[in-house]
């Protein structure tokens, strides 16, 4: 392992354990075993640094992403959230540090996540229409926004689990209460194959315990 790429590494646990912000580069050095003077000369400040795991994040993530969708099928957006997710735990300083997630070179790498995301849910609802799993869009623009709430829902999922630490569910029974109307018979049979005929009545909890609690209008 290079020392470019032990830097990389070390700081990047390092950020994910104490922050981003308060860490100076002397104790980053410290941390990778190596003089602040040699650090700097791969990184001159932090922010290069940043920049450079911020490229590190986007490469992994692209690789990520060529595993998970070799074979068309449902899983591929299953897996490929899975890749998203591990990107978020695996750099936690990026997308729970506001200052950060705000910066310039992270927002442009997010918008082109987010954009590989869609357009790999798009090609797979299309596909799914082919095949006669999927009805046709009911109206122009109705899957682009069901792919939109996909990914915001897969998105801040990570985000939430922080302070709903007694979540139970899983992310993808949020993606099946979405598809699940949009399924042709055949769809619905696939999906049944798949998953058993009793896995979407428990899928959530049911209107009628809220009905118990109706407020009057």
């Amino acid at each position: 392992m290079s020392t470019k790429e032990k830097i990389l590494i070390s700081s990047q646990k390092y950020f994910n354990k104490y922050g981003f912000g308060a860490p100076t580069l002397q104790q980053v050095a410290q941390e990778v075993g190596i003089s602040r003077g040699n650090l700097t000369y791969y990184f001159k400040d932090k922010e290069v640094l940043l920049e450079a795991l911020v490229l590190k994040m986007w490469e992994e993530y692209q690789q990520g992403q060529v595993q998970a969708t070799q074979f068309p099928s449902w899983n591929i957006i299953k897996r490929a959230i899975q890749v998203l997710h591990n990107i978020q735990k695996d750099y936690s300083f990026i997308f729970f540090d506001r200052q950060i997630f705000i910066h310039p070179s992270v927002q442009k790498i997010i918008q082109e996540i987010e954009a590989d995301s869609i357009k790999t849910q798009m090609s797979m609802f299309s596909f799914s229409i082919q095949i006669g799993n999927m009805k046709k869009e009911p109206a122009p623009g109705i899957y682009h926004n069901i792919c939109k709430a996909i990914w915001m829902s897969a998105f801040y999922w990570h985000v939430s689990t922080t302070y709903h630490t007694e979540r139970k569910g899983q992310w993808d029974d949020i993606m099946w209460c979405l598809l699940y109307p949009h399924f042709t018979k055949k769809g619905i049979k696939a999906f049944t194959t798949r998953f058993g005929k009793n896995y979407i009545q428990k899928i959530g909890t049911p209107l009628k315990e809220f009905e118990k609690e109706q407020i009057d209008f």
